[in-house]
């Protein structure tokens, strides 16, 4: 099995795991404890009809603050104060690497992976890959972030682990060898989430709860996938 690990823009025909650690990728996640459905959207417009013609609740950010009209932030901490059928989420980077896969190529399986589903989204992944599994990192504005390396290790951390048990071959790319070697050791790993720029941000901004849950590893079994331009639990 072929492991790898891309920025943004996913070049694989089997599996895509998309990881937006600080929040995007956490908040879909823990979502999905107490809704049905999440709907990704880069648009602010989209998301007010969503909510008029689905009674969605709205989460979203702009540079990691509330957006007026919404319901909540990105928060995954906030999230789990709501609940119903639907959630729109509106983010700056996660949504668009989903909607950018399934455009270039719509038989892809693409999940959700990030610290707090490590274990769960690996498990997944090497049930459902036929001989490639990529780590999409989302990145900022197209830009790498550490968190999202990090979280792309953490993964893959759990993959080997899975992998080995099973008697599973992988083969790492440089590049997830590397993620997987800053990742390796999870205190350093959580160091590095909690320095790295985003982290920052977000502390200015008033956000250190969700820092904390973000850095959480294997706290949830749930794995999202995105489907018909929805994510919805696996099963």
């Amino acid at each position: 099995m072929k492991v790898d690990v891309k920025l943004f823009n996913s070049e694989t025909n089997d599996l895509a795991i998309v990881i937006d650690l600080l929040r995007a990728s956490t908040t879909i996640t823990m979502a999905l404890n107490t809704f049905n459905k999440v709907i990704p959207t880069n648009s602010i417009e989209n998301a007010l009809k969503l909510k008029e013609s689905e009674g969605a609740v709205l989460a979203g950010e702009i540079k990691g603050m509330k957006i007026d009209e919404f319901d909540l932030s990105n928060s995954p901490k906030e999230i789990q104060k709501f609940s119903g059928e639907t959630l729109v989420l509106r983010t700056t980077n996660g949504t668009k690497v989903l909607e950018n896969i399934k455009n270039r190529d719509k038989n892809v399986k693409i999940l959700v992976g990030t610290a707090i589903n490590a274990k769960a989204v690996a498990k997944k992944a090497l049930k459902l890959a036929s001989n490639n599994i990529e780590l999409i990192m989302a990145g900022r504005h197209e830009k790498f972030t550490i968190e999202d390396m990090v979280g792309a290790g953490l993964i893959i951390n759990e993959l080997k682990n899975i992998s080995d048990s099973e008697n599973i071959k992988l083969d790492l790319s440089e590049l997830a060898q590397v993620s997987y070697l800053i990742s390796k050791d999870v205190k350093q790993a959580s160091q590095l989430i909690e320095t790295s720029h985003s982290a920052n941000k977000l502390k200015s901004l008033g956000c250190s709860e969700d820092i904390e849950f973000c850095k959480l590893l294997n706290y949830s079994d749930i794995v999202p996938v995105y489907t018909n331009k929805h994510i919805i639990k696996l099963k």
